[in-house]
């Protein structure tokens, strides 16, 4: 009873109501996972939902910079990390946590004197604290007293304490579900912290335990996929899909995956119709388009690919799909419309190198 009600409130958006359920159900039932992996759950919606609030406005870029730092540094991407946190500081030189931030990255590279030069430029004046409670009581270890604090309020600063007040308390419920017995929750949370990790051997060994407790269970196995594909090992991942995809026709997770392994195996003709199916049930989803674009040209199918593959050109980053369009339309015999494309592509891709050889430049420098 306890927990529909919790899940009813998060749904609707009264996140502290569904909180406060959850909590209640692992006072009453410690010893149940499925209590701690839903409580830890409940605090990443509220994570993600803090998160998704800062890409409605173009004047947020600075804050959805500060929380790639702490996303970076979370997943031990230190250079990339201190960059971003530096970058954060200059655009907003209020958020002296930022300073917490570079001064643990100092610590864990073997710079203590820079950290506590770092940690001295992190002190708030006296009495600050009574205008930015959620700050205070975050870097006190506080963080349900800042998290309650940062939903009261609808500013930027408020919303990125609750996203990382959020995200503490749901690592500390799911190091609960950690320290008991074995079970599909456990290792669930285990498979997707090896994800968000990229150990993508372990978290395939911990989603094959999960689905030992229940075989077949569909986001278990869409995981399981998922790591297959970023392992690139696409043969595992037809392997995986191809019982539950059959059961699921229309499910786009499964039907996108699918297209992706089988266009990466080169099956074109079997990619295909999976890749149809997607864009149909999710027309709104890129991904699938232009894969079906690139099916379409590896088969030969010039004209079906160019509108699904021109669509993209604005994301190109590289050049490739750039080439990728200026090679339909060869097909085709228009190599005046190839022409300009592959000039195009030339220019992306010169950029992207000088962006890469920038971040091979990256490094961890002494405090300004």
């Amino acid at each position: 009873m306890r927990g529909r009600a919790a899940d009813r409130a998060i749904r609707e958006g009264r996140f502290l109501d569904g909180l406060a359920e959850w909590r209640k159900v692992t006072e009453l039932a410690p010893s149940l996972p499925a209590g701690w992996y839903a409580l830890g759950q409940a605090y990443n919606a509220v994570k993600q939902h803090a998160i998704a609030s800062f890409e409605r406005d173009a004047d947020d870029a600075a804050w959805r910079q500060l929380l790639a730092a702490d996303a970076l540094a979370s997943t031990g991407r230190l250079i990339d990390a201190f960059t971003l946190y530096r970058e954060s500081l200059a655009r907003l030189p209020a958020m002296v946590s930022a300073h917490d931030s570079i001064a643990r990255i100092y610590e864990q590279t073997g710079h203590p004197d820079w950290a506590a030069r770092e940690r001295a430029a992190s002190a708030l004046p006296s009495g600050e604290c009574a205008a930015r409670q959620s700050l205070c009581e975050f870097r006190s270890g506080a963080y349900l007293s800042a998290l309650t604090s940062a939903m009261d309020r609808a500013d930027p600063e408020s919303r990125y304490w609750r996203a990382r007040a959020a995200n503490e308390l749901a690592l500390d419920a799911f190091r609960r579900l950690d320290a008991l017995p074995d079970s599909v929750e456990r290792r669930a949370v285990r498979g997707a912290r090896a994800r968000a990790e990229e150990r993508n051997a372990d978290a395939i060994a911990e989603l094959q335990a999960a689905l030992k407790f229940t075989p077949g269970q569909p986001a278990l196995v869409h995981d399981l996929a998922a790591t297959y594909y970023a392992a690139r090992d696409y043969e595992q991942v037809v392997a995986t899909l191809s019982p539950i995809v059959h059961a699921h026709p229309d499910d786009v997770r499964f039907l996108k995956l699918m297209g992706y392994a089988l266009l990466r195996l080169r099956r074109v003709d079997e990619a295909v119709p999976f890749l149809q199916r997607a864009v149909k049930n999710d027309s709104s989803d890129s991904g699938p388009q232009l894969a079906l674009g690139q099916a379409h040209l590896l088969g030969g199918d010039f004209a079906a690919a160019i509108p699904l593959i021109e669509a993209h050109l604005e994301d190109d980053q590289d050049g490739s799909i750039h080439v990728q369009l200026a090679r339909a339309y060869a097909g085709l015999g228009q190599r005046d419309k190839a022409a300009p494309l592959l000039e195009r592509s030339e220019q992306l891709q010169r950029a992207a190198d000088e962006r890469s050889a920038m971040a091979s430049r990256r490094a961890i420098a002494p405090p300004q």
